[in-house]
This record gives structure tokens, C-alpha cells and sequence, in this order.
């Protein structure tokens, strides 16, 4: 996704993710493409990958990965297990970005400035992940938690076997981002 980005994704610095997922005896499968504002659909699952120029490196936020796992696993998390899933990424060593330091003001301006899908809830501090480290954060959490419940909403450990992969679509068909985990 931090390749082969068009000129208005370089102007804006944020190139938009639209994610699928197909769930069925107890596989998850997701992919993943490149969308422009325009195409995305009302309920498509959309992240940001944002470009940090003073890192020279892509970004994902803490909101934007907390959304994508609630959606790939297709559950709500409460704000005890969204905390959960925030100190189980402290793993991944997020930056924290913020209007008050120097170094990541500049980073902070933008993040705040995005229209819809907005990468973050409130103007305040985010944390934020390298974009190569998202497949490895959604094994590390999705292995944690799975879904028991669609309609509970409520998500816990399983004894039950899970699988889940990701891959990336394009043309010739999937290549996968050696990111699949089965749990029995």
C-alpha cells in the first residue's frame, strides 16, 4: 500500500484502504485495495495510510486499526476491551503525535485536517503504527480475540479453531502477506 501512490495521494499525503472480509467455517478472509474518495461505498470498511514526511514512512492511527478489527471480526468493542487492544499494540511501540511537540505537530495538523473517513474520533493526542507492522497487529489481536457472538456483540477467547489470512488484491489474483494464523 506504500507503493505506486497517485498524484492526489501524494498531494494529501493519505491514501485510502478499502478492506473486505469474508467469514465462513470459522475462516476469516480479508483483502485488501487502494480506493479513491469517490469509490469507496457507504459501508465499505476504510482505513488511511498516512505518509509522515519528516519519517519518510506510512502510518496507520490507533483509531483506524482499532475500526479495522472491530469490522474484520464484526463485533463492538467496549471501552475495557478497546483498552486492552491499546496495551496489547504497545508491542508495536506506536508514536504518540500531538499538537505540543515539535516533532509532530506538523503530523498532527494532518491527521486532524482529513475529511471523511476520518483516521481519528477527537482533536487530541493519537497514537499511530508503522503501516508494515498492521498485518502483525491484526494476527497478535485477532488471535486474542475472537468473535463468539455476532449478535451479542461480544467477543472473548475461543476454544473454537480460527483461521485468518490477509491478502492484498490486484489484478493476477491474491498474494498473501504471510500473515495467517489458525487456532484450534
Amino acid at each position: 500500500m506504500t507503493m505506486n501512490w497517485t498524484n492526489e495521494e501524494n498531494e494529501a499525503k493519505r491514501r485510502l484502504v478499502q478492506f473486505w472480509r469474508q467469514h465462513k467455517n470459522n475462516v476469516i478472509h480479508c483483502g485488501f485495495q487502494p480506493v479513491a474518495p469517490a469509490e469507496r461505498g457507504p459501508n465499505s470498511i476504510v482505513v488511511s495510510c498516512i505518509y509522515w514526511e519528516e519519517k519518510k514512512d506510512y502510518f496507520i492511527t490507533s483509531v483506524d486499526c482499532i475500526y479495522l478489527l472491530e469490522s474484520l471480526i464484526a463485533v463492538r468493542f467496549t471501552v475495557e476491551e478497546k483498552n486492552r487492544i491499546r496495551r496489547n499494540l504497545e508491542g508495536f511501540r506506536p508514536l504518540t503525535v500531538s499538537k505540543c511537540k515539535p516533532e509532530s505537530a506538523e503530523f498532527f495538523k494532518l491527521i486532524m485536517s482529513f475529511p471523511n473517513p476520518k483516521p481519528r474520533n477527537i482533536e487530541k493526542d493519537v497514537k499511530v503504527f508503522p503501516w508494515k507492522v498492521l498485518p502483525y497487529a491484526l494476527k497478535k489481536i485477532i488471535g486474542k480475540y475472537v468473535s463468539r457472538s455476532r449478535s451479542s456483540g461480544n467477543v472473548s477467547d475461543s476454544s473454537s479453531s480460527q483461521r485468518v489470512g490477509l491478502f492484498y488484491k490486484h489484478e493476477g489474483g491474491g498474494e498473501p502477506l504471510g500473515c495467517t494464523e489458525e487456532r484450534e
